[in-house]
């Protein structure tokens, strides 16, 4: 042990040697206290401590405090907590002498410490007129282990008491059988019940039901009776609390006996004893298979439920049956249940059913052994997939995906390779699938997919050529890639498809090969879209590009082009940021070539800033889509002089709309400026650079206001419109809305930009400003498409 630790030892034990002393001290001022004449609060702040320091030194000082109504409680309150006999002695001593509501307290108290010699004071007072006393004496009886206290109250419950004692006597008698019963005291607690149920006839609901529950858990020899009863009883409540005590109770005899009165049960009994059954395991099996039968759906589905755990192969027809034609939850459960069965013989069962069951229940025992994943049943699962009634060959071949079994899949190809129709084949297609996409040995899996191909015709080979794609091995590449090969056309076609499914960029180049051949047209189309798919696959930036580049040299429309572009635009690199700008000036291709460039531009932008910031430039000269137009001045970056602030300007507000609060809520509501015909009042607003909107309409909020000002361009020309504004902001030029910012924020210089189109002359700009709380203003400018001032650009507040 080092020093600390033993200085921390030491300092431990004599803290804990000190204790006592302090404690004691403690004590002795307290009591001072309360003998003294100090205040009531400070009286009652010592009982309080005293309830934790307290010892039997302090029982005096506080029992002369329990006869004084304003120091009763907070003695009372620190002599409960007390161990020492002194302090229950005390409170019996008071309990004699007192009255009114000090009395009262003081029968809660003795009640609280369990104090069963204070009995022969509290059974007198269970005969006063005084209800609330009475009670009080009922309920401090029940927290006490006294065979003196369970026979005053059970003579309470029954004599002629008012109501509420009565009551009170009842729930006392309750509590000593709920906690006689815990303990393991079953003689005390079946003395209580049967003093309960003597006066239980004339009781409210809740406490009759109570009581039933206390009697039939207390008394084993008449519980079975008791339960049977209350089970078919025509009162909901005594049911209910029937059904809820034979859930609880795992007792046999009592389960049995309902299970013998089971046509006597009503459905929601019948629930409850089929639910208290399922440990009884086959014992409980005839009830079960009848439950199974009955006339009421709930029951049915319980009972399929139940058989899942229960039954054995003698229900495995049943629930076929139970399966293919009962209601849906009937289905769902005995499909669950065909799932779920278990033990011996139940398996051939299973098989053996299958033979002789009508098409509907064969399909549903089909697809219970996929579910139960029986890979032995693979063959009887082969055999039902080739053909038959459809619904049975669709649950085969269901089962056969979800089994995956590597030896289906040679008559799974033959299947596949013999159907007549895509309907027909695409199940068959899905077990193959999860076939090559579980696959441990995907090689083995090629290689006997590409000899099963071998023996088929060209049909056939077409029918299972898309699994090549799913397995992509070398093998697999190298049998599609002969297939684009073939006589057949259909076949080169739909291993062009396959290709273009590959998840690698392998079949590229022969893609693109078959694009730029002249022969068929349709083969030529599929093939260059294809090779733009995979070729987007491909990990080196520059081999990709080069692909794709080969693909646009092959396009022949512009929609093949754009294609193109919108992989282009997925290459973070200078070399495809020129290939997409050289078709930025193209009108056909002009707004795709403007997104393949900006996408790529965005991806540099951190690291090539001034490459990125030339490429917008160039996509803000020849496009002119709003969305792409913002993107780009972004990207570019704003120029060191962006031109003048609009200064003059005509305000018209506040508006609001009656319980509409908060900036983007306002912002919705449409006032008179921005309707047409309708009277507005405008004034001057003050020149600014920022117009302080909250100066003009000091101390408003939740509303709007309006601003109005002409442009004068000199010429027709492009140009920006650059706003800040807190809050939102909407903008119309010339009557149609050129921008629209719903948000809640403070006022930056340009925060937004909006792409215009000035005509020459006048051009009217409408702003809307909302305003939910604390500042309020905005800020506008016009500029060109490069962000540069405007010659002979003006502005003037409209007459």
């Amino acid at each position: 042990m080092n020093a600390n630790s033993l200085k921390r030892l030491l300092a431990g034990a004599l803290l804990a040697l000190a204790l006592p002393h302090v404690c004691a001290d403690e004590e002795h001022d307290l009591i001072t206290t309360l003998q003294s004449g100090a205040a009531i609060p400070q009286k009652c702040a010592a009982c309080q401590r005293l309830r934790v320091v307290g010892t039997a030194n302090a029982v005096p000082a506080l029992a002369a405090l329990l006869g004084e109504e304003r120091t009763s409680h907070a003695a009372r309150y620190a002599l409960e907590a007390m161990p020492c006999p002194e302090a229950g002695a005390a409170l019996r001593q008071a309990l004699e002498r007192a009255s009114g509501p000090v009395l009262l307290g003081l029968v809660d108290s003795v009640g609280w410490r369990r104090d069963s010699a204070a009995v022969p004071l509290l059974v007198p007072l269970l005969s006063r007129e005084d209800a609330t006393l009475a009670s009080a004496a009922a309920s401090a009886l029940g927290k006490m282990d006294d065979p003196g206290a369970v026979e005053a109250l059970v003579n309470t419950e029954q004599r002629e008491a008012p109501a509420p004692v009565r009551a009170a006597a009842l729930d006392a008698l309750l509590s000593v059988a709920e906690r006689s019963l815990a303990a393991g005291d079953a003689r005390r607690a079946t003395t209580v019940s049967d003093g309960l149920q003597r006066g239980s006839g004339t009781l409210p609901t809740h406490l009759r039901t109570a009581v039933w529950r206390s009697v039939a858990r207390s008394r084993a020899d008449a519980r079975i009776q008791l339960v049977t009863r209350a089970l078919v009883d025509a009162d909901p409540a005594m049911r209910q609390a029937a059904r809820q005590l034979v859930r609880e109770l795992d007792d046999l005899p009592t389960i049995r006996a309902c299970l013998d009165r089971w046509d006597a049960l009503a459905e929601d009994s019948q629930l409850a004893v089929l639910d208290a059954a399922r440990n009884m395991g086959a014992e409980a099996l005839p009830t079960v298979r009848k439950a199974s039968q009955s006339p009421q759906p709930t029951v049915r589905v319980a009972a399929w439920q139940m058989l899942g755990e229960l039954g054995s192969a003698a229900d495995i027809a049943a629930l076929g049956t139970a399966a293919a034609s009962g209601e849906a939850a009937e289905r769902a459960a005995a499909r669950n249940a065909l799932t779920r069965l278990h033990g011996d013989g139940v398996r051939q069962a299973l098989l053996e059913q299958v033979n002789r069951a009508a098409p509907p229940e064969k399909a549903e025992l089909l697809r219970a052994l996929g579910d139960r994943n029986d890979a032995a049943a693979a063959g009887v699962l082969v055999q039902n997939a080739r053909g038959g009634p459809e619904p049975v060959r669709l649950a085969a071949l269901e089962s056969l995906r979800k089994l995956a079994m590597p030896d289906t899949l040679a008559p799974l190809l033959e299947l596949a390779a013999e159907s007549k129709s895509t309907a027909e084949r695409e199940p068959v297609m899905r077990a193959l699938f999860a076939i090559c996409q579980t696959a441990r040995d995907k090689d083995q899996t090629t290689r006997e997919i590409v000899a099963s191909m071998a023996h088929l015709p060209a049909g056939g080979r077409r029918n299972v050529l898309p699994l090549l794609s799913e397995l992509a091995t070398p093998a697999a590449w190298e049998a599609a890639l002969a297939a684009t090969h073939d006589a057949d056309p259909e076949l080169v076609r739909e291993s062009v498809r396959v290709l273009s499914t590959w998840p690698n960029a392998t079949p590229a180049p022969r893609l693109l090969e078959l694009a730029r051949a002249d022969t068929d047209p349709t083969l030529r189309s599929l093939a260059l879209r294809g090779g733009i798919e995979v070729a987007g696959q491909e990990p080196d930036l520059a081999k990709r590009l080069a692909l794709l580049q080969q693909a646009k040299a092959a396009a022949r429309s512009p929609e093949e082009t754009k294609q193109t572009l919108g992989q282009i635009g997925q290459i973070p690199t200078a070399q495809a940021l020129e290939a997409a700008l050289a078709e930025v000036g193209d009108p056909a291709l002009a707004h795709e070539a403007a997104l393949a460039a900006m996408a790529i531009a965005e991806k540099l932008a951190e690291q090539q800033p001034q490459l990125a910031a030339e490429a917008a430039a160039k996509v803000l000269a020849q496009c002119k889509v709003p969305d792409i137009v913002r993107r780009a001045w972004t990207l570019r970056g704003k120029a060191a002089d962006a031109g003048p602030f609009l200064r003059d300007w005509l305000v018209s507000g506040p508006y609001r709309q009656t319980g509409v609060t908060g900036a983007t809520a306002v912002f919705a509501s449409a006032f008179a400026p921005e309707t047409a015909g309708a009277a507005v009042s405008w004034k001057p607003a003050p020149r600014a650079d920022m117009i302080d909107l909250m100066g003009i309409f000091p101390g408003q909020e939740n509303c709007v206001a309006y601003l109005k000002t002409e442009v004068i361009a000199p010429e027709e020309c492009d140009a920006a419109l650059l706003l800040g504004s807190d809050d939102g902001v909407k903008a119309w030029l010339n009557g149609a809305v050129v921008h629209n910012n719903n948000v809640d924020r403070g006022a930056v210089v340009d925060q937004d930009m909006a792409p215009i189109r000035l005509k020459k002359g006048a051009n009217e700009l409408l702003l809307k400003i909302t305003q939910g709380g604390g500042g309020w203003a905005t800020c506008a400018r016009v500029v060109d498409s490069n962000g540069q001032p405007i010659p002979g650009l003006k502005t003037r507040a409209p007459q």
